[in-house]
């Protein structure tokens, strides 16, 4: 199997990353934390880190002496079937969290936006034009993360920065009032949702710099960004925050600024930005793999079967809150990071370990 050629910054690779998962941040639904006040989310993301950390540890391990190699290579050197039995399931799990984005951006679309509007034809649109995206391929991607980053950030800040008037201290509730478990639990679901641990996990030997900075300056960063919307999201709109389908556009509604009124529009800008990225992002990863490991296509018709499998899903979950729900599911999002991004590089190292061992044997 040939790698592909292709590599870019880390800069660019962890733009790119960040804006991934500003989207999961910004599309935060209030029903992910029923179980635990608003107040505690300001130090859930402290555990994030600590989690985030920990589970990468297998992949820092690994490709700290074979960083010219990806997973899916190094297990191809062994095996070429077990290596196909792993691309699958990378590419499944890429396929998943490429529908639960789309059927995210659908929903808001369709309850807020467009609230009286069939957004069926947009759902099409966006895929199609996320589909464009990953034909640009990885370099491109990267590049547009960069540009798409100069805007988000301020627009984030912005943002953040007219609502500072309307804090009100009053609103924040003490801390692990129910206790510190449910933080934990909240913590875990949420690094469940990072698909991005699984891209690190396949993409690193593509990307060239001190990654482990930019593993770490990412993490931060994303984390932060976090603490600091549910910070305003708490002081600013209290328990109200917590009724809404998503707190975060309601919370941008609230923003005003001089001539522009509210700033529900930046919002959903960015949220359109990060979509376009990750989803597009997501399917270049399935195409990759599906080219490296089986094919002998050209990547334009990967995409094309993944556009049109991706369409056929949406349109199926659509305008339909309990199949969104049961999709969008917070156990599935656990298991399958646990799996990428833990067991499947931990099983690697383990046979590694051990054949390595054996030829020191036979010597």
């Amino acid at each position: 199997m040939e790698v592909s050629k292709g590599k870019i910054s880390v800069f660019q690779f962890f733009s790119m990353l960040f804006l991934s998962r500003t989207l999961t941040t910004v599309t935060y639904l209030s029903s992910y934390t029923e179980n635990i006040r608003l107040s505690d989310m300001l130090v859930q993301p402290v555990f994030r880190i600590i989690i985030g950390t920990a589970i990468m540890v297998p992949v820092y391990l690994l490709y700290k002496k074979h960083n010219d190699k990806n997973l899916l290579e190094i297990i191809g050197e062994r095996s070429k079937v077990i290596s196909r039995c792993v691309s699958v399931f990378y590419i499944l799990t890429f396929f998943y969290f490429t529908v639960v984005t789309i059927a995210r951006l659908d929903l808001f679309a369709g309850t807020i936006v467009f609230p009286e509007t069939d957004v069926d034809f947009m759902l099409v649109f966006a895929i199609i034009l996320c589909c464009y995206g990953a034909y640009l391929g990885f370099e491109a991607l990267g590049r547009s993360s960069v540009i798409s980053a100069v805007f988000v950030v301020p627009a984030l800040i912005f943002i953040m920065v007219t609502l500072v008037e309307k804090v009100d201290f009053l609103n924040l509730t003490p801390l692990f009032y129910n206790g510190v478990t449910p933080v934990i639990k909240v913590a875990v679901d949420s690094v469940g949702q990072t698909v991005e641990y699984a891209i690190i996990a396949l993409m690193l030997p593509r990307v060239k710099g001190n990654v482990k900075k930019g593993f770490f300056v990412w993490l931060i960063l994303q984390t932060f960004l976090m603490a600091i919307m549910f910070f305003f999201a708490c002081t600013v709109m209290g328990n109200f925050a917590s009724t809404q389908l998503f707190p975060f556009h309601t919370l941008a509604s609230l923003a005003e600024f001089a001539m522009f009124g509210r700033l529900d529009a930046i919002f959903t800008s960015v949220w359109i930005m990060c979509a376009f990225i990750k989803a597009g992002l997501l399917i270049f990863l399935q195409k990759d793999i599906l080219k490296t490991q089986f094919g002998k296509f050209k990547g334009a018709y990967y995409i094309v079967a993944i556009g049109i499998l991706t369409i056929i899903s949406n349109l199926f979950i659509s305008g339909r809150i309990e199949r969104f729900t049961f999709i969008d599911n917070s156990i599935i999002k656990i298991i399958i990071t646990g799996v990428t991004v833990v067991i499947i590089p931990l099983c690697v190292l383990i046979f590694m370990r051990k054949e390595k061992r054996k030829c020191e044997k036979q010597e």
